[in-house]
């Protein structure tokens, strides 16, 4: 196995708790979820601090940003994971849930400045006009919805930092996200998830993220990869190298994507395959994708 020197940050895991959280994803199955993956249903367990860095010993993961995974109650999800936090260490920053559309997102927004773990917020947007199957958000409007870019502005206002959760194809339609917003930070997730993965649409993937990557406040996070290109290293390598080659190491961060890319390989092999895409880079570089740029950006160091 090739090993870092140093040990690696994780951008982007989830944690579960089905006993005390409720996750209407789990009590109602999804056909979007096992279209993504027959098998995505595997991940309905108890997954916590303890069963994460099981998944992790393979590979030398010291830190850690835990995400939201669709509870009932995202207050609660995020008390829970603020609880585990300060119980174990584990994780070291948390990027909590919102609806930026609701007339209750200001006292979401206030009662999470309380719980010091939560660096960061995130509401899904994936929509396809085309597959009813890739349509992981609510509604395809929300980019250009004045009440949305208003509950947007509220966010900014807090400092917090805001995941970017669409579609390639769906770029186009955050262009005044992106550049009304300038001094957020922005990570766009799952290295922007090109639904088109044939050569035109690797072609054209490398476009939009070129258009995105001219906004200094925009980087990228690449978790995910097993799920959504292959779980193999020649599957991989092609956008991770590119993501590099247009972002810069220092705008681009690891990411394991547990439980569910768990499913496909272990955090070694993800290790490995991504280390086989950055050969060539000096070790700064290295280090950054791997860990500073996430430190940087969820952790404030």
């Amino acid at each position: 196995m090739i090993r870092a020197g140093a040990g690696l940050v994780d951008a982007h895991a989830h944690l579960l708790a089905p006993r005390g959280l409720g996750y209407r994803w789990i009590d109602e199955p999804s056909p979007a979820l096992t279209h993504l993956l027959a098998n995505y249903y595997d991940v309905a367990r108890e997954f916590g601090p303890a069963e994460y860095r099981r998944a992790v010993e393979d590979c030398g993961v010291e830190r850690v940003v835990a995400c939201e995974f669709g509870a009932v109650d995202p207050l609660a999800e995020a008390r829970w994971v603020q609880q585990c936090h300060d119980a174990t260490g584990t994780p070291d920053a948390f990027i909590a849930a919102v609806d930026l559309t609701s007339a209750e997102l200001a006292d979401r927004l206030a009662r999470y400045a309380d719980l010091p773990v939560v660096r960061a917020v995130r509401q899904p947007l994936y929509w396809s006009d085309d597959d009813q199957l890739a349509r992981l958000g609510a509604r395809p409007d929300y980019l250009t919805d004045a009440d949305w870019l208003n509950g947007f502005e509220q966010v900014a206002n807090t400092g917090l930092v805001w995941d970017l959760l669409l579609y390639a194809e769906q770029l186009p339609q955050a262009t005044r996200v992106l550049e009304q917003f300038p001094h957020v930070p922005i990570v766009l997730e799952a290295a922007g998830w090109p639904l088109d993965r044939s050569s035109s649409g690797f072609h054209r993937w490398r476009d939009q993220m070129r258009a995105v990557s001219e906004h200094a406040n925009v980087t990228l996070k690449l978790q995910g990869l097993a799920l959504i290109f292959g779980a193999e290293q020649e599957c991989v390598a092609p956008w991770v190298t590119s993501a590099v080659e247009i972002f810069g190491a220092d705008r681009c961060m690891f990411a394991t994507h547990l439980p569910v890319d768990g499913l496909l390989w272990t955090c070694a092999d993800l290790e490995n395959a991504t280390r086989a895409a950055l050969t060539g880079l000096n070790p700064s570089a290295v280090d950054d994708y791997f860990g500073a740029t996430a430190d940087r950006i969820y952790l404030g160091h």
